[in-house]
């Protein structure tokens, strides 16, 4: 696993939000969990979502759609963004395709009056990461997983009003390539801290972990979020969350995936459209898959505000999780996941 330059940072007229600082390492002991209210200085809005590539041959969407309308859905998530997350200062992306590396540093200024910045490294590959942000970079980069350059990471170390956050945004295997750690192999190749034979998503949550511990900063608050395509009692979370991570969405209180109804789901909406079911408005997303962990500092405690107390327009919950009205251009969704938002802070 290696990290890339952090050079690639692409500019937007919103650059001049981004400001520096400093780093050091990280400490895991002693971590713990509240639901308390946040404060104005602790509390963190996050929001994270698999937009879907669109890619032909890897989706369900035709070449002539242009990636399921690509630019009509980026206009719909910047919508969702403002009315349903209240423009909040951390966002993750996945699924990011060379389309979208188009689409979003040319639409960005339009989301919520301009003021993030966009960091990611456009390689021209089908499935990359995005973090946009308000708060001052301190350092960040790309981060190759097991099974690079498919699987990766976006990592950022940001300022948060004094507190730093490390966040690790990021898309763990799936199905589609998930084979066992081979060195023999080039796409199959892990961080010497998985054994030969273990299946590559789950070697991704010990890569994240051990990042993390060579480049977090001392005291930050840590947050792994995207799409880690897995369910909560799979291993490659519980590796995580035996490790101190706190599953944001379950310490606000709210109801696990019921299956049966789409309520707490985040993944399973397609069929079988030119636009992957994009154009239909019934669906019943059927696994929680999406996630926004988090974890404090030695002696500190995570905080989840559940309900918006500090009316700052975000809580912690869903987005983007109910068809439009009136579809836009045939779209009554954005994507084919269900975004996850979360209002979290750091009590020490």
């Amino acid at each position: 696993m290696r990290i890339r330059s952090i050079a690639v940072l692409i500019v937007s007229v919103v650059l001049f939000s981004a400001a520096c600082g400093g780093d050091d390492d990280v400490d895991t002991d002693d971590v713990s969990s509240t639901s308390a209210a946040v404060n104005d200085e602790t509390n963190i809005e996050v929001a994270t979502i698999n937009v879907l590539h669109g890619l032909v041959g890897a989706s369900g969407c035709l070449e002539e759609t242009d990636a399921c309308n690509a630019p009509v859905r980026v206009d719909i998530l910047w919508d969702y963004l403002e009315s349903d997350v209240g423009c909040p200062e951390i966002i993750a992306l996945q699924e990011i395709s060379a389309r979208w590396q188009e689409l979003v540093p040319e639409k960005l200024p339009e989301l919520c009056e301009g003021d993030h910045v966009l960091l990611t490294e456009s390689l021209g590959l089908p499935d990359q990461e995005m973090i946009l942000t308000t708060l001052p970079v301190i350092d960040h980069g790309r981060v190759e997983l097991a099974g690079a350059p498919v699987w990766s990471a976006h990592w950022a170390q940001l300022d948060a009003d004094g507190q730093v956050v490390d966040v690790f945004a990021t898309h763990f295997a799936s199905s589609s390539l998930n084979l066992p750690c081979d060195p023999s192999v080039p796409h199959t190749t892990c961080s010497p801290v998985c054994e030969d034979g273990l299946l590559l998503g789950d070697c991704h949550p010990l890569e994240t972990l051990e990042f993390l511990e060579a480049n977090a900063a001392e005291d930050s608050l840590q947050l792994v979020i995207g799409d880690l395509n897995k369910e909560i009692d799979d291993i490659r979370i519980t590796t995580l969350t035996d490790a101190g991570f706190i599953d944001t969405y379950l310490e606000a209180g709210l109801s696990e995936c019921d299956e049966s109804t789409g309520v707490g789901c985040t993944s399973g909406i397609g069929g079988e459209t030119d636009y992957d079911g994009l154009d239909i408005a019934e669906q019943t997303p059927r696994s929680r898959i999406d996630f926004i962990l988090a974890r404090p500092a030695a002696g500190c405690s995570v905080v989840v505000e559940s309900e918006d107390t500090d009316g700052d327009g975000t809580t912690t919950g869903h987005w983007a999780n109910t068809p439009l009205d009136e579809p836009i251009e045939g779209l009554y969704w954005a994507a084919d996941h269900i975004g996850i938002k979360a209002d979290v802070g750091m009590a020490c």
